[in-house]
Parts: C-alpha cells; sequence; structure tokens
C-alpha cells in the first residue's frame, strides 16, 4: 500500500512539474489584465484623472480592461500608448464569460472625493469577452452615483490609491515611456 502511494504521489508530482514547465500550472503565475493610460512625457507619472479611467457604456457603464498573456503582448496590442495599469487577478486562471474576480481588498482606501460616493474595496471585475479578452468593472461597483464622471473620478483614485500600495496586485507598466510609475 505505501509503494502505490509513494508511486501516486511521484507520478502526481511529475505530472504538476511538466504542466508548470508549460505555464499551465503555477502559483507563481498570474492573470493580469491591462487598462492603457497616458501619462506625463517628462516624468512617466500615470494622469491619475477621469479621463485616463473613463467610466462609458450603455447600458451599463464600466471601467474597461483587457487580459493579455504578458506586459510585451499589451505593448504590441497598444504600440502607442504612453503607460498600462496592470491589475492581477488573484482567482482567475482561464476564465469563461461571466466569470468574476476582486480589485483591492478592504485595507486599502479608495481615495477618492467623499462626494462621488466612492465604494470601498474590492471592486469586482466581470469577464465578457466581448471584445475578446474584455473584463470591465460595472460603475455600481465603484460610486454609489449614477454620474459616469463620478465614478471616473473614483476609478482614478482608486487605481492610485492601489498602485501606490505594496502587494495589492495593481501595477504601473511601460508603454511607449520607459519610465511609467504612480
Amino acid at each position: 500500500m505505501r509503494t502505490k502511494r509513494l508511486r501516486f504521489r511521484r507520478h502526481l508530482a511529475v505530472v504538476f512539474a511538466a504542466l508548470a514547465a508549460l505555464g499551465l500550472a503555477s502559483p507563481a503565475m498570474a492573470y493580469s489584465v491591462y487598462r492603457a493610460v497616458d501619462a506625463d512625457a517628462n516624468t512617466g507619472a500615470v494622469t491619475w484623472n477621469a479621463a485616463n479611467f473613463g467610466v462609458s457604456g450603455n447600458p451599463t457603464p464600466t471601467l474597461s480592461f483587457f487580459y493579455f498573456a504578458n506586459d510585451a503582448a499589451a505593448q504590441a496590442a497598444f504600440p502607442t500608448k504612453q503607460c498600462f495599469v496592470k491589475v492581477d487577478l488573484p482567482n482567475t486562471v482561464a476564465p469563461a464569460p461571466g466569470n468574476q474576480d476582486l480589485v483591492g481588498n478592504a485595507g486599502i482606501p479608495v481615495g477618492a472625493n467623499p462626494a462621488d460616493q466612492p465604494k470601498a474595496f474590492p471592486w469586482q471585475i466581470d469577464f465578457d469577452n466581448n471584445p475578446a479578452g474584455h473584463w470591465s468593472i460595472p460603475r455600481t461597483q465603484i460610486t454609489g452615483t449614477t454620474s459616469n464622471n463620478a465614478a471616473s473620478r473614483v476609478a482614478a483614485a482608486g487605481f492610485h490609491s492601489l498602485a501606490t500600495t505594496p502587494a495589492s496586485g495593481v501595477t504601473i507598466v511601460n508603454g511607449t515611456l520607459g519610465n511609467c510609475g504612480p
């Protein structure tokens, strides 16, 4: 009996190692979504404003992100964009339309103007794959108002807070600028 268990464990270890080598199973691998943003060309600092984090759409206004396998793929898809906000989705591996994940956590303040009625983290992000790779955060997750402008301001403040908080899952990635940062 003990020999069978050891053999099973050995086979299981070989299978897991093979999957990890192929990039199909790795705890270090993150599923990331990206949003292209503008920055100050001189400093590389992302412009944390409503224009960069526009919430729009009809009938359901949302903040859009796109899945890419890695930073280089995001840069290739949007070759003229200055910088990217990269969000690692902790509970996602191979999503199907309708899947959801969370952005941020309750311990991180959103940092938005209270007049814009910001909602606390975490915010739910939804995968609809329309167009391909598309994820979005509904306005109702971001703010208590019906204003897209207020939601855009809250999103900008919230992602700035996440990008400047270590281990939040949000980082800034270079685009055409080589010095992007929060």
